[in-house]
């Protein structure tokens, strides 16, 4: 009896032992948006990101831009308190009425405004209004008030300076800023490349993202003379032969090599993009139709990208694919709440329907 009595207290134990432990939620493939839970102790977090000690004793160090969710271990907070913001973000992304959306993003509100009062530490502090800003935008697109959304994300930049959430939130600020067509974007961008304390690999990541975006400003020479400034590799590389992209086969030669050495999932699909768009301009419809369809089925998890490839098969499958079904679907996804921050969403408005697809 006592031998049964003390298995059955360590078996209710093992629950309670999991639970203690912290868990940091990562991406772990951008191109479909797949994301798995790494379970353990957290150790340190700063602008280079969250640094965990998993159950087989090895320290992990997790980029901030992987990280999307974490569980703090807290003395008047359960792993249930943070868990549940995420869940209801998740349950807000797949519900298939506005209601439901804003119930579950209010729900989400509610969850991370108690952890932000009961925070108590910096780092989760900073994580809470991270979060809060988080669901506070998204509720703030769905009801219509997008105005209100670049106040959030400024304000929550300065209150989460000094660590890993640092970074991400001066990235949403910017995409914030780029969908409403805000000329300090590119400065936002630069800042993010200007945070003190990040790893050169880290680094180098930003200097991709904001030569990126100085490219689909239309600021080639810039993006070119920034990526001058880069450690050479396949992911630079490709940057370069976007800003150096002529409509000669030469020039479109050297893009399509560099795309098939580069590895980065969303360099690539906004290197498909700019291609796309740069044939479209050469009059060359059908080749840059299928550069869109690529972004569709093979990047599926970039929705900024996704965005702008929708935005374009909306056209060409009716013109070039001959599929007027596929082209009002491909706008209508558009319209879906995760395209909310996209500026091709609003584009998209002004297009009417292939007739035959009516």
């Amino acid at each position: 009896m006592i031998r049964s009595f003390l298995g059955m207290a360590v078996f209710c134990l093992i629950p309670a032992i999991s639970l203690a432990q912290e868990s940091v939620r990562v991406v772990t493939d951008r191109a479909k948006y797949t994301t798995e839970v790494i379970s353990g102790t957290i150790q340190s977090e700063s602008a280079a990101g969250v640094v965990i000690k998993g159950r087989d004793a090895k320290s992990t160090t997790l980029s901030p831009l992987d990280i999307v969710m974490v569980q703090y271990r807290h003395d008047s907070l359960a792993p249930l308190d943070f868990q549940l913001i995420y869940d209801r973000q998740d349950m807000a992304r797949k519900a298939t009425t506005l209601k439901d959306q804003a119930d579950r993003l209010k729900q989400a509100e509610i969850a991370a405004t108690k952890v932000l009062d009961q925070a108590g530490r910096p780092q989760v502090v900073r994580y809470a209004r991270f979060k809060l800003a988080e669901v506070r935008s998204e509720l703030a697109r769905l009801e219509g008030k997008d105005a209100s959304i670049l106040p959030i994300w400024k304000q929550a930049a300065l209150e989460t300076k000094g660590g890993w959430v640092e970074l991400p939130a001066l990235k949403a600020l910017a995409e914030a800023q780029e969908a409403q067509g805000a000329p300090e974007v590119l400065a936002t961008y630069e800042a993010m490349s200007k945070i003190t304390g990040l790893p050169p690999e880290l680094a180098q990541k930003i200097g991709l993202i904001v030569s990126a975006r100085l490219l689909r400003a239309g600021k080639a020479a810039e993006a070119a003379t920034k990526l001058k400034a880069l450690p050479t590799g396949p992911d630079t590389a490709l940057l370069a032969a976007c800003a150096n992209l002529g409509m000669g086969d030469q020039g479109v030669a050297e893009l399509r090599l560099a795309m098939a050495n580069a590895s980065d999932p969303q360099l690539l699909a906004f290197a498909c993009n700019h291609l796309g768009e740069a044939l479209l301009a050469a009059k060359k419809p059908e080749e840059a139709f299928w550069e869109f369809v690529r972004v569709d089925v093979q990047f599926s998890g970039d929705t900024g990208e996704l965005g702008r490839a929708l935005f374009h098969l909306g056209t060409l499958y009716d013109t070039v694919g001959k599929d007027p079904k596929r082209a009002a679907e491909s706008l209508e996804k558009l319209k879906g709440r995760e395209f909310a921050s996209s500026p091709f969403q609003k584009k998209a408005a002004s297009i009417k329907a292939p007739a035959a697809a009516e």
